[in-house]
């Protein structure tokens, strides 16, 4: 018997830290992909799938959230907020909201999904708490779920080594009694929504296990972001670009209000956002270019992202491969990478971003200059 939920708590609450420099002003909910922000992907699959009532648990730059949702009559539902001041685990996140009569559904703000996948979580049986559980090639960046079936016998939070190629999407059917478990551990000061599964478990309930290969997409760090777009230009590959002079390689999407220059390539899972202009004969493979950006004549961007307000002189080149790129949780292998810019940057012509690079926001880069470094927000670089 499908489950009849008529209600969803959306956490979305937490900064993103690593996502910087696109976290700076807005939580990582509110990141666009696709020309959309991620969190509204969710709203608009539970609403497809007939969940209206929705409670949004906000936190940091949480207007951010509530000036783009409001009430939530423009996406079809009736949205409320609830306010966590102190961002101390997804158990406290969900304990803000006020507790449900009846089960319901729980999930994360920050991950891309489809109404496919909140359908599948929809199908679990009877009265069960359920888990929506994904295939993962990287599945020790996640949640491991050790399965039985249709049953969940663990999770482990980001093992060593993974007993299982299936991760936890964070997308979970909850019972009221199980929110009263997340309100207990909240009480403590620890845990989270896997704790709540872990003690669950331990006291031998029975959790449904609902396998999705749907729409599932997360971005933990800046460059996952060409990912995130990628899955979606392939879930829901938009139409063709008609452009003249201009040659698309598709899957690409170009937003309202651009301008593309003739002689200009966009390769494969390149997305420009609205109000861009790109100047003639360059060349964008993989790219990621947010609203507002320009883009001048004869610049070859690879595996790059570019923030909005950006202004980029002519014959620049951000360069793609091998690197090593330096955070605050430490350093990072990557295997194919070209460059972060930052928001309203103004770089200017000639100049080269060497793979790794990641410039901040407000920076200003002189001319002719060739940069492998993290630039730090307002920079200028002479």
């Amino acid at each position: 018997m499908r489950c009849a939920i008529v209600e969803a708590v959306l956490l979305a609450a937490g900064e993103g830290s690593r996502l910087r420099p696109f976290t700076a002003d807005k939580p990582k909910p509110m990141i666009r992909a696709a020309n959309k922000p991620i969190l509204q992907y969710a709203v608009e699959s539970l609403v497809a799938n007939g969940v209206r009532d929705i409670t949004i648990v906000v936190g940091y730059q949480r207007e951010r959230v509530q000036s783009h949702f409001g009430d939530g009559r423009k996406h079809g539902a009736r949205i409320s907020y609830a306010f966590q001041s102190a961002l101390t685990g997804t158990a406290r996140a969900l304990t803000t909201a006020s507790r449900p009569a009846e089960p319901f559904l729980a999930l994360g703000g920050d991950n891309v999904v489809d109404a496919e996948l909140i359908a599948a979580a929809l199908s679990a049986p009877k009265r069960e708490p359920a888990l929506v559980v994904h295939r993962s090639r990287t599945p020790t960046r996640y949640g491991v779920a050790t399965l039985d079936g249709d049953r969940l016998l663990a999770l482990e939070e980001k093992p060593a080594h993974a007993r299982s190629e299936w991760v936890s999407t964070g997308v979970y059917v909850l019972t009221p009694e199980l929110y009263d478990e997340a309100a207990e551990l909240a009480r403590a000061g620890e845990g989270g929504l896997p704790d709540v599964l872990e003690r669950a478990l331990a006291r031998g309930m029975r959790v449904h296990v609902v396998r999705s290969e749907s729409l599932w997409s997360d971005a933990v760090y800046p460059w996952d972001l060409l990912r995130v777009h990628a899955d979606l230009l392939r879930a829901h590959p938009p139409p063709p670009l008609d452009a003249p002079g201009v040659h698309a390689e598709a899957p690409v999407r170009v937003g309202d209000e651009c301008i593309v220059g003739p002689g200009t390539t966009l390769a494969a899972g390149t997305c420009i956002g609205h109000n861009v202009v790109i100047g003639p004969n360059c060349v964008l493979e993989n790219c990621v270019v947010y609203d507002d950006v320009q883009i001048a004549a004869g610049s070859i961007l690879r595996n790059t992202i570019v923030g909005a307000g950006t202004r980029i002189g002519a014959r620049f080149t951000a360069l793609s491969g091998r690197c090593e790129v330096q955070l605050t949780d430490g350093w990072h292998h990557l295997e194919d990478f070209g460059a972060i810019i930052g928001e309203d940057c103004r770089v200017g012509g000639a100049s080269t971003l060497l793979p790794g690079s990641i410039i901040g926001n407000h920076v200003q880069v002189a001319p002719g200059r060739t940069l492998h470094a993290n630039v730090p927000d307002r920079s200028h670089v002479l």
